[in-house]
């Protein structure tokens, strides 16, 4: 089966607001297995949403439309799908919204003049309460069936997954798994998997992060496509091996933080070019107050001899962005801490030069990167490069791929 997603509002065009909308609703037509065939943004213009919705009619099952259906002249969705159906002159006031509508405006006449459009609809229409608002929703259409949901995403989430969802058909079980690759890039990631199946599909992603797999697995049972993911997830386990941070969709602080309190182990952090952005990371995820001991952004050369006693000669002779400043921080702050995981780091953000120092128990790396000329770019990628390696370390993984 295939859907439409139609979001309606001049506003969401001139960038006022973002259309959330469709995003939902894709992501719910997933779990009914049912394949997004387009989405797009119309403005509050008669002729352009019914030529869209015309457009649609009869090459897709359902056509979702988010927006317009309140009582002013510019909210024009539902007069619009009617025309496209040809209900024009079936269209009547149900009396039950409007009842809903009297009881909410305390049966001002002022205002049932202005919102009584609402309570109209054709005779065989199925009507979708509103229980967060005044606009009902409806499903229209034999065919292709258009659906007009209620465009502020309180009432139209609400409304999808308490009023809509007993009327959709569930053609297929799609299921879905991300798998959490460290180290790479993009482009290295992808050319390392087979991209070309079929079913389940393998599609690389890149966030804030780093990189992800998405495997996806449409079936006609849950059982079988959870058959599917399982088979595909070995495959691409086997070609990923240790650089496989994580198969169960947690952040990679996650990761680390359970790694940690599974073990009774501590973390401690000394940044310099990222400027406390890894401690924050971990803060940010619950648990943290676990396995965190102590965080210090030690950004000048002062802070550097004073907090972990990196060495005036160090600092003269190699400066603070250096393989061996790098060193010193990891170890003062070992010294400082007593911490089972250490991590420094130092460098120019805005040359994208990077000193990256991890310690964990007896074992030491220290690594130089050259990332984009960002400053916030290149502070991203050595938060993500930090967390990969640490987890690596953890696992005693890291030997093989410390090179990346």
């Amino acid at each position: 089966m295939k859907a439409q997603i139609f979001s309606v509002g001049t506003e969401i065009l001139l960038g006022n607001i973002t259309d959330t909308n469709s995003q939902f609703i894709a992501r719910k037509l997933t779990e009914f297995g049912i394949d997004v065939y387009k989405m797009a943004t119309v403005g509050d213009n008669f002729e352009r949403l019914y030529k869209a919705l015309k457009d649609a009619l009869g090459k897709v099952d359902y056509i979702f439309v988010t927006g317009g259906l309140g009582p002013t002249e510019d909210d024009i969705s539902k007069e619009v799908a009617i025309k496209v159906l040809g209900k024009e002159k079936q269209v009547v006031v149900d009396e039950r919204s409007k009842k809903r509508l009297e009881d909410y405006f305390y049966k001002k006449k002022k205002a049932m003049n202005v919102n009584l459009k609402q309570a109209k609809f054709p005779k065989d229409a199925i009507i979708l309460d509103n229980d967060r608002g005044t606009a009902p929703g409806c499903i229209m259409g034999e065919e292709t069936k258009i659906i007009l949901l209620p465009g502020p995403p309180r009432e139209m989430e609400y409304m999808f997954v308490n009023k809509l969802e007993g009327h959709l058909k569930k053609d297929a079980i799609i299921k879905s798994k991300n798998l959490r690759i460290g180290l790479l890039g993009e482009w290295d990631m992808a050319n390392r998997i087979d991209l070309s199946s079929a079913n389940p599909t393998i599609s690389p992603y890149f966030d804030n992060e780093g990189g992800f797999l998405r495997i996806t697995a449409k079936a006609k049972s849950d059982k079988e496509a959870q058959k599917l993911l399982d088979e595909k997830e070995e495959e691409v386990k086997k070609v990923f091996k240790n650089l496989l941070i994580s198969d169960d969709g947690l952040k990679k602080e996650e990761t680390l933080i359970n790694l940690l309190r599974k073990r009774d182990e501590k973390v401690s952090t000394t940044e310099s070019v990222t400027g406390g952005l890894i401690a924050s990371s971990i803060i940010d995820i619950n648990g943290a107050s676990d396995v965190i001991e102590e965080s210090y952004i030690t950004y000048s050369d002062r802070i550097k001899e004073k907090i972990l006693n990196v060495s005036r000669e160090t600092l003269n002779k190699y400066s603070a962005v250096s393989f061996e400043c790098a060193d010193e921080m990891v170890e003062g702050l070992y010294e400082k801490t007593n911490s089972d995981l250490c991590i420094a780091t130092t460098g120019y953000a805005h040359k994208g030069l990077v000193f990256l120092a991890i310690k964990y128990k007896d074992q030491k790396i220290i690594k130089k990167f050259h990332f984009a000329k960002d400053r916030n770019k290149a502070r991203l990628f050595t938060k993500n490069r930090a967390l990969d390696l640490a987890i690596l370390m953890m696992r005693g993984d890291y030997e093989d791929n410390i090179d990346f």
